[in-house]
Order: structure tokens, then C-alpha cells, then sequence
């Protein structure tokens, strides 16, 4: 049906209609409108056309943006009367009628950008061009570059010899989990409606809006993940195990071999000096003092007024990925409960799965997450967290749905327990739930405390019984990790 114009935009005041056609500034005048069916193919064509002028541009002017850093017209998204011009107008006509004679092949345009001479360049300044060209215009220099996520999680899985390149295409893959994926970064799962807190610290463009180019930030969040996180400290220890040198050699080879793998460079005399230094100081640093486990993992039955666990039996038998009442399921004494770093399966109504977190210090905590019952049979789970001090946080049933189990902020003092407690109502069939937690002290930590922990996460510190604290680095992959952060892995010259 051919739409009409609505007239001062109320769709209760039609106007003309207006025929399905291409726009008339690039089409011009005499422009014919489309004949067949929606003329969703033929505004395709048009798009794609040769005749064109713009899409060919405007691919180009991204792909340049992509390899340099800085687009060859400053407005990607704009290429209107009123947008800058082209810093370079004949290149980038150039570069739009190569492509489209090459039957618009990007691989072609890329090889063609790649072996210019403008993109083999160093990026080392030159303070005489600098005073007549200081932002690079002229390209007298190449652009030095960051690596956006994508390519710095790459760097890091290939650095650790984990990046797993030997499958193409398939689904996406979950790279935020614990146990996080190998495949390569462009596989990830992006969740639109609940876009992960990891991609956002790494300016991560939004899905739901068109993004002409991703802007680069410097966060603090950035550098406590790199430092931090289970992932950046796991390719640090792969790294170091797979870069080997013979037995008494000292640490100078090791260092040397490090620098090699990592920069495809040996260090200067000053590295090595201070790589010897940083390892000597390293070793005289005291062993921290392992933390009480913060997590336990039990049954229990609720009381009559469901306020929380009469009380609580820790679950005997670990099976390295979850806990229960023994080596098989349903065991005799507990039924079906079971715990594991995802969620778990409750058991009969005098026997919940528990959860407990055990506060460490005082202070004002919140807890957000997301309680998840994904089948259509029995009648779903309740969910409740029960604080040992504060009572009843909060309480949700889920049946074949997802909730959200947020809390306001509440006050603990060292050593109150936090209770999540999943229980199956009145029936334990197809109870199988998924149910992630983060508990965050919130406000400033006292000077004596600074660099304490102030998050904990019921998937990202799941545990068996003794490997509850996590393992410190030792000196060497402390240094293994600054070198893996350094500077000249994380930018391209």
C-alpha cells in the first residue's frame, strides 16, 4: 500500500501519497518510482548501485577509519553539505571507484590499504612535521592505536597459546562465564537487553543504535579487570608455563624469552635490569594470609514463617563441579538438592538449597542478580535471601521465567551470614534452577583498608572444598602479567 504524506506529522490528517522511490539528491529529479512489489530489492539496487556516489564513500571512509585511527572525512555517519570535507577528496574517489571495479571485494580494498605505504609507516613522532600537521592530516606518520576489546582479548588467549582458531562460524559462545570460551573474541553472545558489564568497560558500541565508530576510553574499570579477573590471570600463568628455559639458567633467559614471545624483540640492558630488580623485590614480599572461605554450600528447611533456615547442614560430596548429599543423585538422605557455580536443584520442601555468604568485614552491602526456572513443568522455585541480622531481604517465585533478585542496601558487620535460598514450594519436580548472585560493599574503604576486595560473585568464587581463596601470583607471574599489560602489547605502532 503506497504511504501518503501525514500532514504537520498527525497520521490522522493524511496528505498526498508518495510514491516508493529513491531519494531525489541522489537519483535527481527524473527518478522513477519502484515497480515491483514493496521495492525493497530495488531500493537495494539503488543502494549498491554504481551509480551511486555515496555508498561506495561512505564503506571507504570506515574501512580507512578502521586501519588509521581517523576517518578520511571526520563525520562517518554524515556525509551531508554541512559535514567537513575529505581530507584527502581524490583518494577517497579513488579508493571508491577501485572498489567498486573490483566487484566491491573487501578483502581486495583491505590488501590494497595494507601494503600502501602510507600504512607501513612508523608511528615515531617528528617534531618538524608535528608544528606544520599536528594532527596527522597528511598522514606523515601512521596513528598510533589501542587494541578495542575484540583484539586485545585475542592477543592475550593467543600470547597464552589458548586462542582457538580451528573453527569457523557456528554459534555464538559465552566469553564472560567462568568457564570462558577459547574461540575468538567475534563469537561472543551478545546479549542485548542485558549487555554485559565487561563490554561496556571496553567502550563496546551499543546494540540497539547505530554506531558510525567505537570511541576509546581509559577507565579505571579497565584496568582492575586486566589486573583482576580470572581470565586476564589465567593467560598469565599459561603464558609463563609455556615460555621455557633450561634449569639454573637464572632469570635473565627467562626474561629474555619473555620479551621474545611477547614483543618479538629482546629486552634492552635497562629491561633486563629492572625485570631483575622487580623479581628480587617480588620474593621478599611476605605470603598473604589465606581469608576464611567466604561461600558454604548447604540444605536446610524454612521456618513456618519462611524468614529463613531452621537450620543449616552443609553438603557432604563434591563432584568438581557441584556439590550434593553424595555420589549419586537423588541421594537417600537429601533427595535432589545440588549446588554448582551456575544455580542448582532443590529438594523436597524440608530440604532447600542453601547458599551462604559469610561477610568479612563491616560495612553497607547490596546484592543484585537474576534467578532463572526455564521449564514448563511443575511449579516452579522460590527464592528468597534471608539475612542473618536484617531478616527477610526479599522473596520471588519463578516458574518458566526469569526474576531479577536485587535488595536494597542493608548493613553487616564481620562474620553475619547472607542466606540464598532456593526452595521447591510444594512439588521438587523439574526444579532445576539458574540463580546468579553479586554481593558489592558500597561507599569508600578506610585508607588502612585500601585495594580490599569489595565484590563477591556466587558464579565467579564457586568452589570445592579447600580452593576457596584464590591462588596469589607467584613473582614471576607477577612480571608475566606487567609485561602481557604493557604498553606495547596493547597499542599498535
Amino acid at each position: 500500500q503506497t504511504a501518503r504524506v501525514f500532514k504537520r506529522g498527525n497520521p490522522s490528517n493524511p496528505g498526498p501519497e508518495v510514491p516508493r522511490q529513491f531519494l531525489e539528491l541522489i537519483a535527481g529529479p527524473d527518478r522513477k518510482p519502484f515497480q515491483k512489489g514493496s521495492g525493497r530489492l530495488e531500493l537495494a539496487q539503488a543502494i549498491a548501485s554504481p551509480t551511486n556516489p555515496l555508498t561506495a564513500r561512505v564503506l571507504i571512509n570506515r574501512v580507512w577509519l578502521h586501519h588509521f585511527g581517523q576517518p578520511l572525512v571526520s563525520t562517518p555517519s554524515d556525509f551531508g553539505v554541512r559535514a567537513d570535507p575529505p581530507t584527502h577528496p581524490e583518494l577517497l574517489d579513488y579508493l571508491a571507484a577501485r572498489f567498486v571495479a573490483g566487484g566491491w571485494s573487501l578483502k581486495s580494498l583491505h590488501r590494497s590499504i595494507m601494503l600502501s605505504s602510507a600504512y607501513q609507516q612508523r608511528s615515531d613522532d617528528n617534531p618538524k612535521y608535528a608544528a606544520v600537521d599536528p594532527s596527522n592530516q597528511l598522514l606523515w606518520r601512521m596513528n598510533r592505536r589501542r587494541l578495542d576489546f575484540e583484539a586485545m582479548r585475542d592477543t592475550m588467549l593467543a600470547m597464552a597459546g589458548k586462542l582457538d582458531v580451528s573453527s569457523m562460524g557456528g554459534h555464538a559462545v559465552d566469553i564472560v562465564a567462568t568457564n570462558y570460551s577459547a574461540r575468538q573474541t567475534v563469537y561472543g553472545f551478545i546479549d542485548r537487553q542485558n549487555l554485559p558489564g565487561l563490554f561496556r568497560t571496553f567502550d563496546f558500541a551499543s546494540p540497539d543504535t547505530t554506531s558510525p565508530q567505537r570511541f576509546n576510553t581509559t577507565v579505571p574499570q579497565q584496568a582492575l579487570f586486566l589486573l583482576n579477573s580470572p581470565f586476564a590471570v589465567d593467560q598469565t600463568r599459561a603464558l609463563l608455563a609455556r615460555t621455557t628455559t633450561p634449569d639454573r639458567s637464572g632469570d635473565t633467559p627467562k626474561i629474555r624469552a619473555l620479551y621474545e614471545r611477547l614483543f618479538q624483540r629482546p629486552p634492552d640492558r635497562d629491561e633486563i635490569r629492572l625485570g631483575e630488580a622487580f623479581l628480587q623485590q617480588q620474593q621478599k614480599v611476605p605470603a598473604p594470609t589465606p581469608e576464611a572461605p567466604s561461600w558454604q554450600y548447604g540444605y536446610g528447611s524454612l521456618d513456618s514463617s519462611s524468614a529463613g533456615i531452621q537450620t543449616f547442614t552443609a553438603l557432604p560430596h563434591f563432584t568438581g563441579t557441584s556439590w550434593q548429599g553424595g555420589k549419586e543423585l537423588p541421594d537417600k538422605k537429601v533427595g535432589w538438592v545440588t549446588l554448582n557455580a551456575e544455580g542448582g536443584h532443590p529438594g523436597k520442601p524440608d530440604h532447600a538449597a542453601v547458599r551462604r555468604w559469610i561477610a568479612p568485614r563491616d560495612g553497607t552491602i547490596r546484592i543484585a542478580g537474576k534467578l532463572d526456572h526455564s521449564a514448563n513443568a511443575g511449579d516452579g522455585i522460590r527464592g528468597l535471601i534471608v539475612s542473618s541480622r536484617a531478616g527477610k531481604l526479599g522473596e520471588w517465585v519463578a516458574k518458566n521465567t526469569k526474576v531479577d533478585t536485587a535488595t536494597e542496601k542493608f548493613e553487616v558487620k564481620r562474620g553475619d551470614h547472607i542466606d540464598f535460598i532456593a526452595d521447591c514450594r510444594t512439588d521438587e519436580n523439574s526444579d532445576s534452577f539458574t540463580w546468579t548472585s553479586r554481593l558489592i560493599y558500597t561507599g569508600d574503604l578506610p585508607k588502612e583498608m585500601a585495594g580490599a576486595r569489595k565484590e563477591w560473585g556466587s558464579r565467579a568464587d564457586f568452589s570445592g572444598p579447600g580452593d576457596s581463596s584464590p591462588k596469589t601470583l607467584t613473582p614471576w607471574e607477577k612480571y608475566a602479567q606487567v609485561l602481557l599489560l604493557s604498553n606495547e602489547v596493547s597499542f599498535v605502532d
